[in-house]
């Protein structure tokens, strides 16, 4: 199969053209492709377009692009560029460290991993547009584009307060394969903490802090004049494994809470452990540090089983 090349801006537009007054889904859904990959990857032209996709694409919004084609190109072309192929996904890391425990830390809580049909290889880490733009931006962004020297691309869903990072990356998501994550689904995948996450208390607290700027959360408790860390999962797996890794670093939790129709949470709740929290692992997400500065607006205790 060939791969399209067309002039600067082209294949947006010939997109747009056939999208027309179409949903993005529906027009996914014609040229049997992802409506994130089109959208958000063809659309911003970060991917060229396959032979077959770019004949859909004229006869869809009935024009000819042909005038705009720069080149053509055989989908093994990477051979003559540095010898790579298709076939053959690279390890981009190959050793672990603190800066991959935290991310993995962070996918395992507002993140996901996917491989689409036709070969279509996804990271996506959500987020909320007000509260996690600076974390998110500042720190999540910069930390895995240093690990992976790649460039994530940032986006924004104005309407549900929603933002994220993502990235279509085949060797991205074979080497977090590589170190213990699962494409798909987290809470079917039953995914919990890598294994050799638990093999050094560095990794560990750096998991932990991921999973904490992203599924945690401080909460005053009436009657206390300081806040709860809470962490909230509907991943049973990945349940076990905090509470496992919050005793290996010294931390009591609480039963964890299983109520109907809420997602499951459990707390660290003595002030003394809090503390050493703060002093330890901390938080990198400023929404979370925000709270030390403003006053405490009592909440009723929540009920534990």
């Amino acid at each position: 199969m060939m791969r399209i090349i067309l002039k600067k801006n082209k294949q947006k537009e010939l997109i747009l053209r056939a999208k027309g007054d179409k949903t993005w889904k529906k027009l996914a859904r014609e040229l049997n492709i992802s409506k994130g990959y089109l959208k958000n990857e063809l659309r911003n032209e970060l991917r060229t377009l396959g032979d077959n996709l770019y004949q859909k694409l004229c006869k869809i919004s009935k024009v000819n692009f042909d005038k705009y084609i720069l080149e053509k190109l055989k989908d093994d072309w990477g051979r003559s560029k540095g010898g790579l192929t298709f076939n053959s996904p690279r390890l981009l890391i190959n050793k672990p460290s603190k800066e991959l425990a935290e991310l993995i830390g962070i996918i395992l809580g507002d993140g996901n991993l996917w491989v689409k049909k036709r070969g279509f290889y996804y990271i996506k880490i959500c987020g909320d547009s007000k509260k996690d733009r600076d974390y998110l931006i500042n720190y999540v962004k910069p930390l895995f584009e240093n690990l992976f020297n790649v460039k994530m691309s940032v986006y924004f869903q104005k309407q549900k307060n929603v933002m994220y990072l993502s990235k279509g990356n085949r060797d991205v998501i074979f080497t977090l394969n590589k170190f213990g994550l699962k494409s798909g689904n987290k809470k079917k995948n039953n995914q919990g903490i890598p294994s050799w996450i638990f093999k050094s208390k560095k990794y560990l607290e750096c998991c932990i802090r991921g999973l904490l700027d992203t599924d945690g959360c401080l909460c005053p408790i009436t009657g206390r004049d300081y806040y709860y860390i809470w962490f909230s999962s509907n991943i049973e797996q990945l349940r076990k494994d905090f509470t496992q890794a919050m005793k290996k670093l010294g931390f009591k939790t609480s039963k964890w809470n299983l109520r109907k129709n809420r997602t499951p949470d459990t707390y660290v709740g003595k002030k003394d452990l809090i503390n050493k929290y703060f002093e330890t692992i901390s938080f990198k997400n400023q929404r979370h540090l925000n709270k030390l500065c403003a006053p405490i607006v009592q909440r009723p205790n929540r009920v534990m089983e």
